[in-house]
């Protein structure tokens, strides 16, 4: 896979800097590792990859239809979304639960990606965490883009709307709370823990959750400005869409709070 040279600050290294709300198409920690000078891509576990575009495509295809009032067609085309969605995380999971055990502290903090004066090596593979977080960020794709159809929804296309929201929604708090009992964070009293993170990264070394789990929180605040600017200008908003949102925003404010509870960001070394 070939790099993309780039000049990446502290901490997009640290992996806890993601795209601001709106800015389409940057890339995100969960799809580049940052490698000295370089920025790699990541070529994601085939188990989990496939499934990924294949919810991708759906979600594009259905929005498609939905915007062209094609209800009953966008409606059966969600359940394709909602399908690949689940099986993405099924297969995230099983790469978390057979990875074999981290490397000794030493080993781990040797540099693995490869430097840009170095001879090709091939891809450079994504590791766990950076693939549970791959199927994350879809969740946060599927709810954003669904969350943005609400507007003039109603009966059938409001019902699929509402099912795809509500188990994307549902999915990341179980992926969440999956991620906390298979890899707890450092406790915030061993700060020496956390500052080792900060070194693997630094080193090139492959992000723990530690230092990816905090990236979703500016995932959180994007949807929560999309609801309520949505809920403030929209033009065909029923009293059932504005239930569903309201429900959405309360259940992504405490997906937040979880993500600050147990993984809060690493303050910034001045």
């Amino acid at each position: 896979m070939r790099s993309k040279r780039a000049v990446v600050p502290l901490a997009l290294a640290l992996g806890i800097v993601v795209a601001a709300p709106g800015a389409a198409g940057a890339a995100t920690p969960s799809q580049a590792r940052a490698s000295g000078s370089d920025v790699v891509e990541l070529t994601y576990p085939t188990l989990v990859r496939v499934r990924v575009a294949r919810a991708e495509r759906a979600l594009t295809r259905a929005t498609r239809k939905a915007e062209h009032g094609k209800i009953d067609e966008a409606a059966v085309t969600f359940k394709v979304v909602r399908r690949q969605m689940a099986a993405s995380w099924r297969g995230a999971k099983y790469v978390i639960r057979t990875a074999p055990p981290p490397p000794a502290t030493e080993d781990r903090l040797r540099p693995r990606a490869r430097k840009a004066q170095d001879p090709a090596v091939g891809p450079t593979y994504a590791s766990p965490p950076e693939t549970a977080m791959r199927v994350l960020e879809l969740q946060h794709d599927v709810a954003a883009e669904v969350g943005q159809l609400i507007d003039g929804a109603h009966g059938t296309g409001l019902n699929a709307l509402a099912t795809t929201l509500n188990l994307a929604n549902d999915r990341r708090d179980s992926a969440m709370s999956y991620i906390l009992s298979v890899a707890p964070p450092v406790p915030p009293e061993a700060e020496e823990g956390r500052v080792r993170a900060r070194a693997s990264q630094e080193e090139d070394a492959a992000p723990t959750f530690d230092v990816l789990m905090p990236t979703l929180i500016p995932q959180f605040d994007d949807e929560l400005q999309a609801i309520e600017g949505l809920k403030s200008d929209a033009t065909d908003l029923t009293a059932g869409g504005r239930r569903l949102l309201n429900a959405a925003e309360a259940q992504v404010e405490a997906s937040k709070a979880f993500v600050n509870t147990h993984w809060p960001p690493v303050p910034s070394e001045d």
